[in-house]
């Protein structure tokens, strides 16, 4: 198979020889890559480390291991989904590539590769702990919270999977989904089949909600990075609006919006690069010894604010900007260059050049408990939701009714949250055409796509067709391997 063995204790060494650090605690647990993996699992010390080295590897670079400064793991996937989308231009920068449609979904480009390996990395690692930590010496609560967040971390990396690797769920459901691992794999481990992509959601929802229960209490202190309760409720409304189970969606949502606050106008201005923002649910906050340097977002973004190096690459569509208000104080933030292109001042970085990177907040939550009330026919309770943001940021109330109604929420999704990485990932859920117009065809991303494009969807990775001997190496429905044109036709 070539699911890559890629073992918790490999992985810290790697990392460690990489000249990286934040897994040395658990490389000195055991320093030896002889000893089986289990054998780390003999205290309750030995499986957090184990469970750090995780949390190292999801914003590590080179985590998908395609050895380029696009590889950072759940920021660069964020990067990807915003650059696949409408509402930005990328000049330059490595996501151009994504950006122009040039291939990059087809199988035997990197990037199918390096976004399969990340995820089933993560997934063998989070099987270690699942299958090894009631085994450890220690406080049983301890246990209890490592575990719940190792299955937390497989639930999201099958939901992560399944949204790269096939078309949205309500329309494809019964199509293959992906291989679901849940124990340790070895070099000699079979392959598995596909399967459907009801199975998959079956283990990302049985993930995730024993997760949540066993997060329970669980304090995370200041590490945004790290999965507790509420992160595992956020990812679970987002699986339930994919799923477009509405009632579910919407009660997972409201569950958010009880613990966290709306972005003030202040913070929301403030460059989005601190994790202390009470709004944040999950992030990425970057320190001195683990950080994306010159290559995080920061320095994709042409505003020429950042105090040191940037690629002077991300751009703003002028039909994007003429969507806002004038009094919208998100207006505020573009600013018109060189008399041809927008730039936006949403993200700017810290004077240290290690802004956090944010993941979720809880706008993002509101908004899609206003969708989900709106999909239910509950418009009155949808648009007070709606209004809650639109008056905080002075826009002007969206006052349309039925489908209208969804379309403006949808609307006001980009406009709120636009550069946070939601962008393609909506783009399908929804079943969007992409369609670019106005100065994108100056800047090389004039691509026009149809709705349920095959090229929005990532092929399985060459070798994973060529090695996995559960799999037929054909295009689907004669084999396992998506298409890479055409239109998925339900």
């Amino acid at each position: 198979m070539s699911l890559l063995k890629y073992s918790i204790l490999g992985l810290a060494t790697g990392l460690l020889a990489s000249g990286l650090v934040g897994c040395s605690d658990f490389l000195e647990t055991n320093p030896s890559t002889s000893v089986s993996d289990n054998s780390v699992f003999t205290t309750v010390a030995g499986a957090q480390a184990a469970l750090n080295g995780c949390y190292f590897q999801m914003r590590a670079y080179n985590s998908g291991g395609a050895d380029r400064q696009d590889d950072y793991g759940v920021p660069s996937i964020l990067m990807i989904s915003e650059a696949c989308g409408e509402d930005m231009i990328a000049w330059g920068g490595w996501y151009i590539y994504n950006y122009n449609y040039w291939g990059e979904t087809r199988a035997d480009i990197f990037r199918s590769s390096q976004l399969w390996t990340f995820h089933y990395r993560l997934i063998n690692n989070a099987n270690s702990i699942i299958a090894y930590v009631d085994q450890c010496d220690g406080d049983a609560l301890q246990k209890q919270y490592i575990k719940g967040q190792a299955l937390a971390m497989r639930g999201w990396a099958y939901f992560d999977l399944a949204r790269l690797f096939q078309q949205t769920y309500v329309i494809a459901k019964d199509m293959p989904g992906v291989p679901i691992y849940t124990e340790p794999t070895t070099d000699e481990t079979e392959g598995q089949p596909r399967g459907t992509l009801q199975q998959t959601y079956d283990q990302v929802l049985a993930d995730l909600t024993q997760a949540e229960k066993l997060l329970e209490g669980f304090d995370r202190g200041d590490k945004i990075n790290n999965y507790d309760q509420s992160v595992v409720q956020g990812v679970l409304a987002q699986v339930y609006q994919v799923m477009n189970d509405w009632p579910k969606a919407e009660e997972y949502a409201k569950k958010l919006l009880v613990q966290y606050p709306l972005t003030t106008n202040e913070e929301y201005l403030a460059g989005f690069n601190d994790h202390s923002i009470s709004s944040w649910i999950w992030g990425m906050k970057q320190t001195e010894e683990q950080n994306m340097g010159d290559y995080s977002p920061f320095a994709l973004w042409a505003n020429d604010t950042r105090p040191c190096y940037t690629f002077r690459g991300w751009f703003i569509p002028t039909d994007f900007v003429t969507l806002f208000g004038k009094e919208d104080i998100r207006a505020s933030q573009f600013e018109f260059w060189w008399d041809q292109i927008f730039v936006t001042y949403k993200f700017r970085d810290n004077e240290e050049c290690r802004g956090s990177i944010v993941f979720m907040r809880s706008d993002e939550m509101l908004l899609n408990a206003a969708e989900a009330c709106a999909r239910q026919g509950k418009e009155a309770e949808a648009k007070e939701l709606l209004w809650q943001l639109q008056d905080m940021r002075k826009a002007e109330r969206s006052n349309e009714t039925g489908m209208d109604l969804i379309e403006a929420i949808l609307l006001e999704r980009r406009k709120e949250l636009y550069g946070e990485g939601l962008a393609s990932f909506d783009m399908v859920r929804n079943q969007k055409p992409l369609l670019r117009t106005g100065n994108h065809i100056d800047y090389g991303g004039s691509k026009q796509l149809p709705a349920r494009s095959w090229q929005f969807i990532y092929q399985l990775p060459s070798s994973e067709m060529k090695n996995n001997k559960a799999l037929v190496d054909d295009i689907w429905p004669a084999g396992d391997q998506n298409p890479y044109s055409g239109v998925y036709e339900p």
